[in-house]
């Protein structure tokens, strides 16, 4: 038997994206960042192949601000969760990847992310581009 999906769930990542993208082009219309999908419906030896890893977070924007020298920001469905139950041990491999990939971009000067949902990731960059627009 097959059920529907409830219409009472939290919308999907890819959707809550296509929230944030709109947002950001209202806001912020001269605004110049990158959504990494590198890898797409495209196979994983495919992507491998081309460079691609894990890891790295939805959207970069290469602004200098605030003692940091850009913003990267991992979305993520508002009811989703980063570790297993023990709160310490990452859900899987993927979310391990960027919890590590965050903490290297943290070292190298830039401000990292998890944001849950559209509106929080949009409270995020809002933030950090308080003092200057881009």
């Amino acid at each position: 038997m097959r059920t529907r999906k409830s219409f009472l769930t939290a919308p999907s990542e890819a959707k809550e994206q296509s929230a944030l993208v709109h947002l950001l082009g209202v806001a912020y219309p001269k605004l110049k960042y990158r959504v990494g999908m590198e890898a797409g419906k495209r196979s994983a030896n495919f992507a491998k192949k081309q460079g691609v890893s894990s890891g790295w977070s939805d959207l970069h924007f290469p602004y200098a601000r605030k003692g940091k020298i850009g913003l990267w920001v991992e979305l993520k469905k508002i009811d989703e969760k980063l570790f297993k139950a023990d709160g310490i041990t990452p859900k899987d491999e993927r979310t391990k990847n960027q919890i590590e990939t965050g903490a290297f971009l943290v070292e190298q000067k830039h401000e990292f992310h998890f944001a849950f949902g559209a509106e929080h990731a949009f409270k995020i960059i809002e933030n950090y581009f308080s003092e200057e627009k881009p």
